[in-house]
């Protein structure tokens, strides 16, 4: 739960810092094809995905 990458990439906040948010929602909803990465479109809000994305980058769980 360190968020550093195992099948995918690092989800820390220096790893998504630059990248933008609605990029990083719409990678939550969607997933990433082709990758580990399922999309959480039917489980879960924009807002909710929004709001993760936002607790990523400011460094949740704390780094």
């Amino acid at each position: 739960m360190q968020l550093t990458g195992g099948l995918g990439p690092a989800l820390t906040k220096s790893a998504l810092r630059g990248k933008p948010l609605d990029s990083l929602a719409a990678t939550i909803m969607q997933g990433r094809p082709g990758t580990p990465m399922p999309g959480w479109k039917g489980m879960i809000s924009e807002a909710d995905a929004r709001w993760i994305t936002e607790q990523l980058l400011t460094g949740f769980p704390q780094e």
